[in-house]
């Protein structure tokens, strides 16, 4: 519009120029006029795309922004959780700890007390079998001084020693009550070894070969438990052992020490077994306090 009034205030000024002169300037003026509006229209509409692009822009803009709102919220919301189980792993990884080290403190205390217990067992054990080696090392020291070694065996067992005598050093020749004068110095060792430990027991065994006996109506067995029957008695009467502490048994023919085949068999096998033996009971009854 401001062209527009240049334009007729030029017209005015100008109004002596000729009509066909004036035709011709206002030709051109309004070819530079519709020119210069179709310019505007140009740049209002690019102005006008401008306007909506930019809108558009901080639309976009304005999303943006509330996502990276929303993208912060989230990140603060994770971090918070990351922390609470930081908090809650370290807790647990402390509780865990201190359970460790409490289990570790209950293992090596029961472990302690495993110990411990094994070496009482052992100890009890031990002095069990220890009244059963005394008895051994005494019968051994009365009889190796005064009796030939042919003549008797000592083995000694778990809770047991057996001291083995050959018949002739006990009895007389075919007799069952009549004793030699080696006798004495058997029994006088066995009774040692007795007194060396009140716990020990005796049990005296008679054995025969297979071969008749020399007592009418009477089979081998008999004639064993009559054998052993009278030295249970003998240690009672002359060498005041208390009788709970001794038994008297036979196993006869039955349990030969070699074979009957030959003279020789046969003598080894015509013996008497003295047996000392600890009281089992008491060992058990001992184990069984300490497990208490």
């Amino acid at each position: 519009m401001r062209c527009l009034l240049l334009l007729l205030s030029s017209v005015i000024i100008c109004g002596c120029v000729a009509p066909k002169k004036f035709d011709k300037m206002e030709a051109l003026y309004a070819d530079r006029i519709a020119h210069l509006e179709s310019g505007i229209s140009f740049r209002q509409d690019s102005i006008e795309k401008l306007m909506s692009a930019l809108d558009q822009a901080n639309g976009g803009k304005a999303a943006l922004l509330v996502a990276q709102s929303n993208l912060e919220d989230k990140l603060i919301a994770q971090k918070d959780q990351i922390d609470a189980l930081s908090g809650n792993l370290n807790s647990t990884s402390s509780r865990m700890s201190n359970e460790l080290a409490n289990v570790r403190k209950e293992l090596e205390a029961a472990g302690l007390k495993y110990d411990t217990l094994l070496q009482n067992q052992q100890g009890i054990v031990d002095n069990f079998q220890r009244g059963v080696m005394r008895a051994d090392s005494v019968m051994m020291t009365s009889l190796d001084a005064n009796i030939p070694d042919d003549s008797y065996t000592i083995s000694i067992s778990a809770g047991e020693v057996k001291l083995s005598v050959q018949e002739d050093l006990l009895f007389k020749n075919r007799t069952s009550e009549k004793l030699n004068d080696e006798a004495a110095i058997v029994l006088r060792a066995v009774l040692d070894a007795l007194q060396s430990d009140p716990l020990l027991k005796l049990t005296i065994v008679g054995h025969t070969d297979n071969q008749p006996n020399p007592r009418r109506n009477t089979d081998n067995w008999e004639y064993a438990a009559a054998r052993a029957i009278f030295l249970a008695k003998e240690m009672a009467d002359t060498y005041y052992l208390s009788p709970n502490r001794v038994v008297a048994a036979s196993q006869g023919e039955f349990s030969p020490a070699k074979s009957n085949a030959s003279p020789e068999g046969r003598t080894a096998n015509r013996r008497v077994e003295f047996v000392l033996r600890n009281n089992v009971g008491n060992l058990l009854r001992s184990l069984k306090r300490l497990g208490e």
